[in-house]
């Protein structure tokens, strides 16, 4: 029998109502068995299936006691095996397709592409559909061998530099020109041995680009009134030539007539005597330039309507062919092989365009010398490896995995509420998570299952405490999913959990075993909510922290952007280096030596260079003008070489930007590059974070460390020298940013964000596909 929708809600609202029960643990034996036979019964009338038969309480006792899973590994009810996939089958096996062509560096074609299975995931089809997946290696070894010149693959490596990393535009079907751009492009190219081949086919894709390019009738025809446009410019041509000899001769004769007038006016100034033969030059002279003055006018006069008559048929020609252009670009603009090249990016069109003030100069250069066949050598590509691709993942440094965050050896958790969770499908519902998902060590190992799911469990509840907002939200309505040891590698310095942004998923290690849970969570929030708030699924590289602005104007981008403030913002300089010449050197001498300014003085008075260019800095205060920058620039120099050794060519400084400590003891972690991994926005929230969940939790008398553990300094040191590095927040810093925290998920829950996004099933679906996806 097919429920109606208002019976279908009501029920639904009822078995909420049940589960929370249930859930709560306060229910007496007896009532738990009506309960729990009220909720099945509930389940199944939603489901479609029959209503189970009517049974006494004791009945319903004993059935809430066995709920119908199985404790044996080996069954298919096992109360620990899988729920939901977190990629389906067909996506991630196309998703394959691309990752194993990327490792055995395999030029894609979009034949070899499964788009309908990625673009289920609009997600993991940004990331999938990019320049370092598809474009493969180019054999420039292969190349020399088969007769290329070193010029040609030279400007051909240019030309592949200027490809976009991934498509202009972020939809499927700019995803599909893309790869078909590539895949068209390396075919084309490839096949050219001489710069003049090349330039000759990129001149080809450049009209493909415009939409010029001509259908064979269209080419006939066009050839055809160009070559009667010739003629007739040639008629043109021709009288216009004549008319110039005309005149040239009326202004060889002008001269003439004045030589000869001044030549006369000359002997009359000086006296001289006037004969016969001068005045007769002078007249003579006088005629043949009005002989010519007239000839000329009379030709032009005698040409004028035959000029007309010619330019305008030339101007009819030209605009039939142009017509014949306009109907060629209607068809052509939005054709495939345009869109391909279009999707490409910026610096792509501009290399197509190098013959066009709009194009690229730099590429132009380029072509001009690869023309004159330079280079001349294939040095080059040695030092390529025959490897043109760009942003290929790199191993880990070695300071990257020593810098390994501890967790504890023994997890404890004190006070929360207690865990009523005995299987992955309890905890998915209690999460509201898309699917829970476990590596094959469960079958073989009940017992580390069943303590990643309870400790799960605990830790969700209990950072729903902390933040006030209920843990069926916190998997973002089947939005998130969750994994123990089913995702990443392992092994030595492994994270103990990491967030994979394209999936949205959050996999917690089996060994390390959580600690992490907090940080990858709040990851997980940090990349959602953008997108979520915005009625979009959102890029898999969005993070509110980082971009604020992702987030709609209001109060929560607000609250996003003081977090970010007091995550990043304070006095603390970044180290910087200054570079100078011995001119420099000179100058600084002849500037400091006997100060005759204020700034001059000030530096001087300041006594050591770091806190010269400090003073520098202050001098010239918030002023961002071109011209105050440049002399801030200039007087930043001198302060520096001012108070260094002669000679030195350079010199590190503690006068970078203004950050917060916690930013700047990041920074030294990425060797004091900003933005790296530890300094990047994204971590430094999920870490402070982690110290923001201890704190509360200690405030409440309460622990939890599969939540979070050793979020505090005082836990981490350097390996090799016991010195303490500084991964956390601490003393005001992190007061300031607990506060920044605070209003953030204050805000959250005052604007009831999450039961207001994620009531809305059919949008949501919308956006993320459905639970089941």
């Amino acid at each position: 029998m097919q429920i109606s929708p208002i019976e279908k809600a009501r029920l639904s609202s009822r078995l909420m109502t049940l589960r929370d029960m249930l859930i709560g643990g306060a229910l007496k034996a007896i009532e738990k068995a009506r309960a729990s036979a009220e909720a099945l019964d509930i389940r199944r009338r939603l489901t479609g299936k029959a209503p189970a038969p009517q049974v006494d309480p004791e009945t319903a006792a004993e059935q809430a006691a066995d709920d119908g899973l199985s404790d044996d590994p080996n069954s298919p009810n096992y109360r620990y095996a899988d729920v939901g996939y977190i990629p389906g089958s067909r996506k991630e096996e196309a998703a394959g397709v691309i990752r194993t062509a990327r490792a055995e560096g395999r030029m894609l074609r979009a034949s070899d592409i499964d788009f309908a299975a990625i673009e289920e995931t609009p997600r993991e089809a940004r990331a999938l559909v990019v320049k370092s997946n598809l474009f493969g290696v180019v054999d420039w070894e292969a190349m020399k061998q088969g007769g290329t010149e070193p010029a040609a693959a030279f400007l051909m490596d240019r030309v592949y530099a200027s490809i976009a990393k991934e498509p202009s535009e972020d939809s499927a079907a700019a995803r599909q020109a893309y790869v078909l751009g590539l895949e068209t492009l390396r075919t084309r190219l490839e096949l050219c041995q001489t710069p003049k081949e090349l330039v000759a086919t990129l001149d080809e894709i450049r009209d493909e680009l415009l939409g010029s390019q001509l259908d064979a009738d269209e080419s006939d025809r066009y050839q055809e009134i160009t070559d009667r446009a010739q003629g007739v410019t040639d008629q043109v041509r021709e009288i216009e030539k004549g008319q110039d000899q005309a005149q040239n001769a009326m202004y060889e004769a002008s001269h003439l007539n004045n030589k000869a007038q001044r030549d006369l006016d000359n002997r009359l100034a000086r006296g001289w005597r006037i004969e016969a033969q001068h005045e007769q030059a002078v007249r003579d002279a006088a005629k043949g330039y009005s002989e010519a003055l007239k000839a000329w006018t009379s030709l032009l006069d005698q040409n004028k309507p035959l000029l007309a008559q010619l330019k305008a048929a030339r101007s009819a020609l030209y605009q039939e062919r142009a017509e014949i252009l306009g109907v060629a670009k209607a068809r052509n603009l939005n054709s495939p092989i345009n869109r391909a090249w279009m999707s490409m990016g910026d610096k792509f069109v501009k290399a197509l365009m190098f013959r066009s003030r709009s194009g690229s100069e730099s590429f132009a250069r380029h072509v001009s010398n690869a023309l004159s066949g330079d280079p001349k050598d294939w040095e080059w590509s040695d030092k390529k490896g025959g490897d043109v691709i760009q942003g290929a993942p790199k191993a880990p440094t070695k300071k990257r995995q020593t810098f390994a965050l501890k967790v504890v050896d023994k997890f404890d958790r004190k006070g929360g509420r207690p865990v009523a969770v005995n299987s992955t499908r309890a905890l998915q519902q209690l999460c509201g998570f898309r699917a829970v998902q476990s590596g094959n060590w469960v079958l073989d190992d009940r017992d580390s299952s069943k303590w990643h799911v309870e400790q799960s469990a605990g830790a969700m509840m209990d950072m729903a405490d902390v933040l006030g907002i209920s843990e069926d939200n916190l998997g973002f309505g089947g939005r998130l999913g969750l994994a123990f040891g089913a995702r990443g590698k392992g092994g030595k310095g492994a994270a103990t959990a990491q967030y994979e942004p394209v999936l949205r998923a959050i996999n917690i290690t089996k060994m390390n075993g959580g600690g992490g849970l907090g940080h990858e969570h709040l990851h997980a929030m940090d990349n959602i909510l953008p997108g979520l708030l915005r009625g979009e699924a959102g890029a898999a590289d969005e993070f509110a922290t980082e971009n604020p602005e992702l987030v709609p104007e209001g109060p929560i981008r607000n609250a996003f952007i003081g977090l970010k403030r007091a995550l990043t913002e304070g006095d603390h300089r970044l180290p910087e280096t200054i570079k100078f010449t011995p001119r420099t050197y000179g100058n600084a001498r002849l500037n400091l030596d006997n100060p005759h300014n204020d700034i001059a003085r000030r530096i001087k008075a300041a006594g050591n260079a770091e806190a010269a260019v400090m003073a520098v800095d202050a001098y010239f205060g918030n002023r961002d003008s071109a011209q105050v920058l440049k002399n801030k620039k200039n007087w930043r120099t001198l302060a520096a070489a001012y108070f260094s050794p002669e000679g030195t060519a350079e010199v590190r400084l503690n006068t970078g930007r203004g950050v917060s400590k916690y930013l700047a003891e990041a920074a030294l972690l990425d060797s004091s590059k900003e933005g790296k991994y530890w300094s990047s926005t994204p971590e430094m929230a999920a870490r402070a974070f982690q110290s923001y969940l201890e704190d509360k939790l200690t405030a409440m008398d309460r622990q939890n460390d599969y939540l979070s553990c050793l979020a505090d300094n005082k836990h981490h040191y350097f390996p090799d020298d016991g010195m303490p590095f500084k991964p956390y927040p601490e003393g005001e810093e992190r007061q300031r940013i607990g506060a920044a925290f605070d209003e953030l998920f204050k805000t959250l829950r005052d604007g009831k964000t999450f039961e207001k996004a994620l009531a809305n099933t059919a949008l949501l679906d919308s956006i993320f596909g459905g639970m089941n996806d």
